[in-house]
């Protein structure tokens, strides 16, 4: 009877997690892809250069992306690139994480295709902004798309290769994931105030990404105030690509682990880090700008600086987490206990 009541205990809390790469007894059935952890640290090797380039010289790489710029468009560009740079930082951390997945062969666990499917999502469009850009508004240079898709295509193939491999792209599993995530978000099984953040900024970085990309000149001018033409739209909405699909795609990871009580264990901790090195980005970047030059008519900078405050807010309290285990044990090619990542 005992042994009865542990099975049934064991199958309740994977019904509750809705992982598929975990037997309920506790066997693992998680998928192993030789040479996919060198892989992703390649590309967070990647992500990380691009990030720290476009922080520490963005004079230049604008004379690479967009030539003939008037100098005074330098100070425009150098906001944008700083954006931009955090965002690419962040990437580079949640490459971190799907390398610890890899380690410890859990690449069919829905987590990892979650954050695999950001990363899909968020390369695929700002490929086709590359692309629009070179050929259709011809505000791009060829080296500014050469130099996109040297970071761009990598981020965009090889979570696409292992999405094949581990049957990420299924539709069932698709349609089963979009209406559980609705679930999550919008009445939780568990709420507490970590989990109603990680919710609340599920929805708003959607929202506020789709607002980048829709409508960039009025949202560039409602919070940066200055609309700097094609160049500044194409920065605005590469950002936006990783507001839109990247950050929802961590955010709502981070929300199904706070149901579950599992923020101590490490991917999410490394999640909690990118957002965590993004906020203060933004926030500096947003705050900044408010204390010298104020809102005059910058509508939308002060929503943006909320939102990255909660942000900010959210990723502190999931830091704080603790749990049953060192938050930093990293055994490579084990699962954690229970499976869970």
């Amino acid at each position: 009877m005992q042994a009865s009541a542990e099975r049934t205990y064991a199958y309740n809390e994977e019904e509750q997690r809705g992982t598929r790469g975990i037997h309920p007894t506790g066997a693992s059935t998680g998928l192993h892809i030789p040479g996919a952890s060198a892989l992703y640290a390649i590309l967070g090797l990647l992500l990380l250069a691009g990030g720290v380039l476009a922080l520490i010289m963005p004079n230049r790489l604008t004379d690479v992306f967009f030539r003939g710029h008037r100098a005074y468009y330098d100070v425009i560009f150098e906001e944008l690139w700083r954006l931009l740079g955090s965002s690419l930082l962040a990437a580079s951390i949640t490459a971190y994480s799907l390398k610890i997945a890899s380690d410890r062969q859990s690449l069919n666990d829905p987590v990892v295709q979650r954050l695999q499917l950001g990363f899909f999502w968020f390369a695929l469009l700002s490929i086709i902004l590359h692309l629009v850009h070179v050929l259709f508004l011809k505000s791009l240079t060829l080296w500014g798309l050469l130099i996109g898709a040297v970071i761009m295509a990598p981020t965009l193939l090889l979570p696409s290769v292992h999405l094949g491999m581990s049957g990420g792209f299924g539709l069932a599993a698709a349609a089963d994931s979009v209406s559980t995530a609705f679930g999550n978000v919008f009445a939780p099984r568990h709420v507490t105030f970590t989990v109603a953040l990680y919710s609340l900024l599920t929805v708003l970085f959607a929202v506020v990404g789709l607002g980048y990309i829709i409508i960039p000149k009025l949202t560039l001018k409602g919070s940066l105030g200055y609309h700097a033409g094609k160049s500044a739209v194409f920065w605005w909405q590469w950002i936006g690509s990783a507001m839109v699909f990247l950050f929802p795609s961590i955010t709502y990871t981070l929300l199904e682990r706070g149901i579950g009580g599992y923020l101590w264990r490490t991917i999410p901790k490394s999640l909690n880090v990118a957002l965590l090195l993004a906020a203060l980005f933004h926030i500096l970047e947003f705050g900044s700008l408010l204390a010298s030059e104020g809102i005059a008519g910058r509508w939308l900078l002060p929503v943006l600086l909320g939102h990255w405050v909660l942000t900010l807010l959210a990723a502190v309290m999931g830091l704080s987490a603790t749990g049953e285990t060192p938050v930093y044990e990293y055994e490579p090619l084990q699962t954690e206990r229970g499976g869970m990542v």
